[in-house]
């Protein structure tokens, strides 16, 4: 056993350690400058197309757990994975410096052949096995700019590369031996770093959280919710960002005027003003990928009778986003006078993290058929399955996608300690569909009592605010509080627990209460 440890370490001495670390921070500069280039628009940014490429491709089943899990930690874990890989072979790439060295035996001849060899490698293999095209044709920047930044980025990766391994390797003649000690720290270090990545996911799973108000009188302050709060979910890496002067939404498909429509045309047109709740489809029961915004836009049914657009029943619009997203909903859908194409959030232009320049927004629906960063609509014939439907996620057709109804106990907080007369303080949501009544249990389920509506709600289209005050103190102790809510035509919510995937999240909402004495 000895002697097999030995030789295992006379192994991991050998192997080229400095020329590896070299790779690596070299080839985390080059990262950094197409990351950079990548956020001006001017080039492309390998992780990101790279955790695209995966996403775009993983089951919705698969999926859903990760998010289920994770929250915005999942994205965050897919991009450190990227990162990783994209860190290590150019690290793997630099332990065959010294054989280019004696090969070419010209520096500036090494410098230009890790440059091109590297920018090569990347613009001719991974970006065509990544579906981003030969020479990252199928990005949004282009050939030039990809290219382009990934020659830059290449370049920065050959010169430090060159300059640690021939600059500073002279400095240190006797060269970089991997001691046990430095092998054993280095261990240690790598764990930490998972550790703390751990901890930093951990973080992101709390924000991602419950939907909870500081009191009941916040509850009403922020029924509409301000735009910085708004909940957002992406599919991206990184969001495009679209000029609005020369943006241009197209109408075309099946209709017998296709016509085109400029920001300052939607401007002039926008007059509608709709106060409607957004929900995810991947939010937990209870939880906060929920948020209630005032939108103001143009009738999307105004738009497609003016392009002349074909009625038949079977008939579906496809929204085309920026970002590559499509989704898809009945021509009936499309014709509802409640659904609109919004370029105004909460009195002012839509953020970039909701949809700037034009959006859709279709009440009832769950938030994955609001299409942000619109760019076409069109008309087909027949069923559309958009971006999330090809992954398994339930489609708009007949009652599918539609919001399922909920009560969320949003005041006290989970596990909270209390006075035993306490309030509790719900929302609740069932779409474009109303709420009827909400009830509340403060035995676990086995009794049931009615809520009383704070308010009415800002519109038939979203939350509305309910209170429950118990008719006597509550008994010191643990008590398991459950909230149900019937819609508008007095159905109640499912009380079958199920997950987000593929239709979304169903079952009673419930927190513990500690009641002191």
């Amino acid at each position: 056993m000895a002697e097999g440890w030995k030789r295992l370490w006379s192994f991991v001495r050998r192997l080229p350690w400095y020329r590896f670390g070299a790779g690596v921070l070299a080839g985390g500069a080059g990262l950094v400058v197409t990351f950079i280039m990548r956020a001006l628009g001017l080039g492309v940014f390998l992780p990101e197309i790279a955790v695209d490429f995966v996403v775009g491709r993983i089951p919705g089943g698969i999926e859903s757990f990760f998010i289920r899990t994770l929250g915005e930690g999942a994205k965050l874990l897919a991009l450190l994975t990227a990162l990783a890989v994209f860190l290590v072979l150019p690290g793997i790439y630099a332990t065959l410096f010294r054989r280019v060295q004696r090969w070419l035996k010209n520096r500036w001849l090494v410098i230009a052949f890790y440059t091109f060899s590297s920018a090569g490698i990347v613009l001719l293999g991974i970006l065509p096995l990544l579906d981003a095209g030969l020479l990252g044709s199928n990005t949004p920047v282009g050939v030039g700019f990809a290219v382009f930044s990934q020659l830059i980025g290449y370049w920065l990766y050959a010169a430090i590369l060159d300059h640690v391994l021939v600059d500073v390797a002279a400095e240190y003649p006797e060269g970089f031996s991997l001691s046990r000690r430095q092998f054993i720290a280095g261990t240690i270090g790598a764990i930490a770093l998972a550790g703390l990545t751990i901890y930093g996911l951990g973080s992101l799973i709390a924000k991602k959280g419950r939907l909870v108000f500081a009191s009941i009188d916040e509850m009403l302050s922020k029924e509409r919710t301000p735009t910085s709060e708004f909940y957002v979910v992406t599919k991206n890496v990184i969001d495009p960002t679209v000029d609005a002067a020369g943006w241009v939404l197209s109408i075309g498909g099946l209709v017998s005027n296709p016509t085109t429509y400029s920001y300052a045309d939607l401007q002039a047109l926008a007059s509608v003003d709709e106060l409607v709740t957004l929900e995810c489809v991947s939010n937990e029961v209870g939880g906060n990928l929920i948020s209630t915004a005032e939108w103001t836009g143009v009738r999307l049914a105004t738009i497609l009778q003016s392009a002349g657009v074909d009625l038949s029943p079977g008939n579906w619009i496809v929204f085309t986003c920026a970002d590559g997203y499509t989704a898809g909903i009945p021509i009936a859908k499309a014709m509802d006078p409640n659904t609109l194409v919004a370029i105004y959030m909460n009195g002012g232009p839509l953020a970039t993290a909701h949809g700037y320049p034009a959006r859709i927004i279709v009440p009832g629906l769950y938030g994955m058929f609001h299409a942000k960063w619109l760019t076409k609509i069109e008309a087909v014939q027949g069923l559309f399955s958009g971006y999330w439907q090809q992954k398994g996620w339930t489609n708009s057709e007949d009652l599918n996608g539609r919001v399922h109804t909920v009560a969320i106990i949003a005041w006290p907080a989970d596990n909270s300690v209390v006075g035993g007369s306490t309030e509790i303080g719900i929302v609740a949501f069932a779409g474009d569909r109303g709420i009827s009544l909400v009830e509340v249990s403060t035995d676990g389920g086995s009794t049931w009592n009615a809520a009383t509506p704070l308010k009415a709600p800002l519109s038939g289209l979203t939350w509305s605010l309910w209170k429950y005050t118990p008719p006597g103190p509550l008994s010191g102790g643990s008590h398991r509080i459950v909230a149900r809510a019937y819609d508008g035509t007095g159905l109640i919510q499912d009380s079958v627990p199920e997950p987000p995937f593929p239709g979304g999240a169903e079952g009673y909402d419930s927190i513990t209460l500690l009641v002191s004495q």
